[in-house]
């Protein structure tokens, strides 16, 4: 009888994918802990993936970043599959990056390319991660609400816009890249990282709500972190 193989003996594979200056490299320097794992900047151009790797709550992580792109095309996928099979080994997860407030008709777009050309797991696969959290606040604020909440923006999205969400099962996250004590936030991105790798073939997707840190104790249960 095989011996088990522990969660966090595994390695969680996590793709950022973007249009450029959504916040893709931030994103993947807040999961990995560090302010220095990927270079970032509208003077930055990245033409090629790059990976990362770091431990981190006990799990195993490696991160690869993208070029930005405003399109993505079928010679484009496989570039993209070419540098993931390359860099990565088992189940990939996509952390597809939108800065909040500017879910447009050019990300829709975008979003549509990534579903139709990557393969038929990215919608079971994908996390949406709003970033430029800061920002926004600070535009509401501007505007008189003082205590914005996320979930209103949510609200204020279009049919299509919510009809793309609904294909990854509502999964998304909000995220400040650059604010300190975003390890909770981290925490829970991993936890429904694997509850998707945990899925027959990803036959089923796990929602955001699983993946919802319990008010009192704050501490992240679902994927028992200790």
């Amino acid at each position: 009888m095989a011996a088990e193989t522990n969660v966090s003996d595994q390695t969680i594979n996590l793709v950022l994918l973007g249009r450029k200056g959504s916040g893709k490299s931030r994103t993947g320097n807040t999961i990995l802990g560090s302010n220095e794992a990927f270079k970032f900047g509208y003077q930055i151009e990245t033409n090629s993936c790059a990976v990362e790797r770091a431990s981190r709550f006990d799990r195993h992580l490696r991160v690869i970043d993208t070029p930005g792109t405003d399109t993505f095309s079928p010679e484009e996928s496989v570039k993209l599959r070419k540098h993931i099979s390359e860099k990565s080994k088992g189940n990939i997860i996509y952390l597809l990056c939108i800065k909040i407030g500017r879910f447009t008709e050019e990300e829709n777009t975008l979003i549509n390319q990534y579903i139709r050309y990557v393969g038929q797991d990215f919608e079971k696969a994908t996390i949406v991660i709003f970033t430029h959290l800061d920002e926004w606040i600070s535009d509401c604020q501007d505007q008189g609400i003082l205590e914005p909440k996320f979930e209103d923006f949510i609200t204020t999205l279009d049919k299509n816009s919510i009809q793309l969400l609904n294909k990854f099962d509502m999964r998304y996250k909000p995220l400040n890249n650059r604010q300190s004590g975003n390890d909770e936030l981290v925490k829970q991105i991993i936890c429904m990282a694997e509850q998707i790798t945990r899925q027959p073939s990803f036959s089923r997707a796990v929602t955001q709500r699983q993946c919802e840190p319990e008010v009192e104790s704050q501490s992240i249960l679902c994927c028992n972190f200790m």
